[in-house]
């Protein structure tokens, strides 16, 4: 039989793990802001070019947007309300990859009967 030696982890090299992790998560986070920042320009310059929407209405499109945002991203069982109300207008995206616990919450709130909140 081999003896085997793993020499013991030192704080140093935990210290050096937890920053490399957490300038990942970081370079992750900044490079999702600016996905998300592009397709809002562009969903801006559509609506004006296009839809003739000035200034009043892209701002109040912007805060409506990102108002609701906030809940949303909270509540999972919101996505599966927007997915929807979408496929009632027809138009239809790809449903949210909804784990367990999401799904779970969407069939309770399905299954209680209510209206779907309007967006």
């Amino acid at each position: 039989m081999k003896a085997r030696y793993t020499p013991p982890i030192n704080s140093e090299v935990r210290r050096i793990t937890k920053l490399v992790q957490t300038e990942v998560e970081e370079a992750a986070k900044r490079e999702q802001d600016r996905a998300i920042s592009r397709v809002v320009k562009i969903t801006c310059l559509v609506l004006h070019q296009d839809f003739g929407f000035g200034l009043g209405r892209l701002e109040r499109f912007l805060q409506s947007v990102f108002d609701g945002s906030n809940d949303t991203v909270s509540k999972p069982e919101e996505w599966y309300r927007i997915d929807e109300r979408l496929r009632e207008i027809g138009l239809e995206f790809d449903p949210e990859d909804l784990d367990e616990r999401e799904r779970h919450s969407r069939d309770v709130y399905h299954d209680q009967g209510r209206k779907f909140r309007e967006y």
